[in-house]
């Protein structure tokens, strides 16, 4: 449970660095950068979700 909230929370300010340096370059880019960074995690959230939901089925179906 540790590793995981670590995990999240290493994650999340390498995402924050990431879009603060595309913003010191340039302010739009942060922006865009920050973004997208978003738009990645809605992404791999929902398909996380959906793959725990197919897996939850199959097996209460009896499905291998």
């Amino acid at each position: 449970m540790l590793m995981t909230i670590i995990t999240f929370l290493i994650g999340l300010v390498g995402a924050l660095l990431v879009a603060f340096g595309a913003w010191l370059v340039f302010p739009p880019a942060g922006y865009i950068v920050g973004g997208l960074l978003c738009l990645m995690w809605s992404f791999m959230s929902a398909r996380a979700l959906a793959l725990q939901d197919f897996q939850a089925r199959q097996k209460a179906r009896g499905d291998s």
